[in-house]
Parts: structure tokens; sequence; C-alpha cells
């Protein structure tokens, strides 16, 4: 058998689920019966996981059907997918306590189509029965007909049509945010077992905040290239709270940036690589670099561009200026937009807070500076935000791995 090139969308939810069950008995009869099916389909099930995947998912001897490397790789992944859907039928009887067989559930049980449910998050995504159709290739009809399907089967509505589209219900939320992480770690399975034979593949997805998208992820995507130019990478630029939404729902591995004070939930982790101070921006022949040491009160006196609220740049600021006296400027430009800070301080005498490393390339080339005040109070730490209870895939460690790298050599700066 050899690797083969497949997706999510090619693997059976009842047929993984086969598997690790025969994994976890060691015996294809006894998960027959755990399972309620024949042996006959058991096997079945096995062997088209293996033709599918290329590899050998067990050992068959008198001894039983053991775990290769790779079904243990493959079951690994799987059994966390079945903790999602697990998570997803409590969240059910907790929205529809009188229907306390919720476990039987066919969702909930890992005994549905991947079609039906791709259905469902595609319609959840795009908030549009054409547009969710069109993505899976298929008639709104099926759309309509899948999810009234899933809601007769929950007993619980999915969406509300609105003028401006399909709403989706809370419930049908945290079911999509489930069977997205789901979803997520079967094809981490595919992956670790790609990795098994030396093969890293995939895809990573980093959101980035403001401070990271001049050098530190950059350099982290670069280093990982040169050699594995296979991978794939997509960055996605947002606000902190749409990013987390994303991070907890399996669409983004990572968010790197500067570390908020806590997680608001402990279904994320955060590491600190390094820490950074915030320093004044300027153009390069602004009247202030005339200056050698400008005070703290000469900012009130400054035209601003900030950073938005809730930021911990802004909160930085805030805390400097009121712990020295200063008062905090009243009409200002708010932009985390570093193309539009740039453009606001060429064409003015403005000054914006960001990090000296935020500016690298501007600086660099004779455009912008940092002004010669004195800011050490406001150390904030940089670093990386990823989901808890649960491995990266291959190629997210891998890039995890060059991200720790870039930062230790940017804190040595």
């Amino acid at each position: 058998m050899g690797i083969v090139d497949i997706g999510v969308v090619d693997l059976s939810l009842r047929h993984l689920k086969a598997a690790l069950y025969v994994s976890q008995y060691n015996n294809a009869t006894r998960a027959a019966n755990h399972l309620n099916r024949s042996q006959t389909a058991i096997t079945k099930a096995i062997n088209d996981l293996e033709q599918k995947l290329g590899v050998s998912l067990f050992d068959r001897s008198s001894l039983g059907m053991i775990p290769t490397v790779y079904g243990e790789a493959l079951t690994r992944r799987v059994r966390l997918a079945e903790a999602e859907f697990a998570a997803a039928g409590r969240a059910h009887r907790s929205f529809c306590p009188s229907r306390r067989e919720g476990h039987n559930i066919s969702i909930f049980s890992m005994e549905i189509s991947y079609k039906r449910l791709a259905a469902l998050i595609a319609l959840y995504e795009t908030k549009d029965t054409s547009a969710a159709a069109k993505q899976l290739n298929i008639t709104r009809t099926a759309i309509y007909n899948t999810v009234k399907q899933l809601e007769d089967l929950l007993e619980l509505p999915l969406f509300e049509r609105q003028p401006n589209g399909m709403t989706s219900t809370r419930f049908c939320s945290i079911l999509a945010r489930h069977v997205k992480l789901a979803f997520a770690q079967i094809r981490y399975a595919i992956e670790d077992i790609a990795n098994l034979n030396g093969i890293t593949r995939g895809s990573v997805v980093i959101g980035t905040l403001p401070y990271t998208r001049t050098l530190l992820t950059p350099r982290a995507i670069n280093n990982m290239l040169k050699d594995n130019r296979e991978l794939d990478i997509s960055t996605r630029e947002g606000p902190y709270n749409l990013l987390e939404a994303s991070l907890r729902s399996g669409d983004l591995d990572f968010i790197v940036g500067a570390l908020r004070e806590k997680v608001s939930t402990p279904e994320l982790i955060m590491e600190n690589l390094f820490e950074d101070r915030l320093a004044i921006i300027a153009r390069k022949d602004h009247p202030l670099f005339k200056w050698r040491n400008i005070p703290l009160p000469e900012l009130e006196h400054l035209t601003w561009v900030l950073p938005p609220r809730q930021t911990p740049s802004r909160a930085l600021f805030e805390e400097l200026l009121n712990k020295n006296g200063v008062k905090s400027p009243e009409h200002y430009v708010e932009s985390s937009s570093l193309s539009t800070i740039r453009g606001l301080l060429l064409e003015s005498d403005r000054v914006a807070l960001l990090s000296e490393h935020q500016i690298y390339y501007e600086k660099k080339h004779g455009m912008l500076d940092v002004l010669p005040i004195d800011l050490e109070e406001t150390y904030r730490p940089i670093g990386v935000t990823m989901r808890a209870h649960t491995q990266p895939s291959p190629a997210a460690q891998l890039f995890l791995s060059h991200l720790r790298n870039v930062a230790q050599q940017m804190a040595l700066r």
C-alpha cells in the first residue's frame, strides 16, 4: 500500500467509528457487538478505510486485530472527533431535556453521512441557501431537505429566515462548532498518517493580529516553506474576538499577536514567546526629531493615530498616561491597519502608537522612525493562542516550531 491523496469527504464517519472500536477491543466481533453491527460490516469498513488511506491500520493475528502505527494515529484523532460529537449531544440535551435518549441520535453517534453535515456547515457559514448549494455543487432543494431532516431528527430549529438571509439558532451555532472541530480532527488524522511516511502535507490557517504581520508571522512562514513547499498556508486578519471565535470552531490553527491578559475560555491556551514594548512613531522628517528626549507631558500636544479600544496596546497607553498625569487625547484617528497608519503619518504631523518591529521596513527605507520618548512601562507579551486539549496537525506543529525560532531571534534584538 502507498499513501494516497484523500480528504475528509472520502472517509465515512461510520467506518471511522468502526476502526475506533476495533482498536479499543482488538477484535472485530466485539466491536460489532458494541456497535450493533455485523462482523462482516465491521470488516468491510476497515478494509474500505485501509484502501482509501493506502495503509494497513491493523495487524491481523491469532491475538486479534492490533493497531499499527497508522491505526493508532487514526484512532487517536477519531477518539477526539467522537468527543466533539458527544459534546454536541450533551448540549442538545440541555436544549431538549425531554429527549433523554439524545445520545442515540445519529448525528451524535457518528451514524450520519458527511454530506448531510457538510450541508449544515455550508448554510451555517454562508447564511444563504443559494451560496451553500453552489459551494457544495448541489441544488437549493437538497440544502432545504437536509436541514429539514436534521431539524426533525433533533426536534429543534436550526435556522430562522430573515430579510438578509438565514440566521442560525443558538443550538445550531454550538452544533456547527463541534462538527467543524470533529472534521478538523479527521483532517489531522489524514495528515498524521502521511507524516508517518515522511510526508508533511496539509494546511495551516493562522489568525494574525497587527503586531505580527510585518516580521514574526511572515518570517516563520517563509522559513517553513523553504523545505516544505507542498504545504498550504493561509492568514486571516481581523479583530481579536472574531479570530478567537474562528479558533474555537477549528477554522484557525493559531492566533499570533499580543496576548490578552487571560483567555476567555478553558478551551484555549496561550504561549508567551517574548515581550516587546510600544513606541511612538512619526515620519522621518517630523519636527519632533529635533528633540533629544521628549518629556511625557508633551504627548498632550500631539495629534494621534491610536490602536482600537479593547486592545492590549491601547490599554497600556491609557495606563501610562494616567500614571504620569498626562491627559488622554480627546480627538484622534483609530486604526490597526499599518498601510492606513503609514499614509496618515507620511502626509501629516500625526504620530502613532506602534511597536518598532511593526515599522521595520518603513524605518529601513527611511520613511518612519521612533521618536525619542521613553515608553518603558509599555511592555506586553507577544505569543500564540491555540486550542487546548488537542494536538495540532503535523503542519501546524511545524509552523509553531518555526514561529518559536523567529520569536527567539526577535527577542535577542
